[in-house]
């Protein structure tokens, strides 16, 4: 996935870790474009560094269309993801929606970071940054409430 979105390739990238967990679901690696971000947990301690859970609702769109012409959407599924040792943190706009153009991950080459993370918004949350870890904490069935 080197310089590519999530959304372009089969598989996660290696070094994401328990990345089975998203991939057993949708058999391949999710598009997270139009996908909502719900929460955001910065968190940081003296025995680690910065670390944020991102937690984000995403689908399956299939070519079925309903009865009112929407495509039919499967798969629901709420994944949250921990970013380890974050640097260079860009966030802005979380409001009541937060829908990602898609979930941008790739590897770099800088010492500091391992990946350079960029989450483009079409409506609300956007963000970017770095870091040397990335972890699928879980990816669980979504219903709205």
């Amino acid at each position: 996935m080197i310089g590519t979105s999530v959304s372009e390739v089969t598989k996660m990238t290696t070094g994401i870790e328990n990345s089975e967990a998203v991939e057993s679901i949708f058999g391949c690696c999710p598009s997270f474009h139009d996908a909502e971000v719900h929460s955001i947990l910065l968190t940081r301690d003296r025995a680690s560094s910065p670390q944020m859970d991102v937690a984000i609702q995403h689908w399956q769109m299939t070519s079925e269309v309903d009865s009112k012409g929407f495509y039919v959407l499967k798969k629901h599924t709420l994944t949250t993801l921990r970013f380890f040792e974050i640097t260079d943190l860009h966030l802005a706009g979380f409001n009541h929606q937060n829908v990602l153009l898609d979930l941008e991950i790739s590897e770099t080459a800088e010492s500091e970071s391992s990946f350079a993370v960029s989450m483009p918004t079409s409506y609300g949350c956007q963000a970017s940054f770095k870091c040397k870890r990335i972890k699928v904490l879980s990816a669980v069935p979504y219903q709205k409430t």
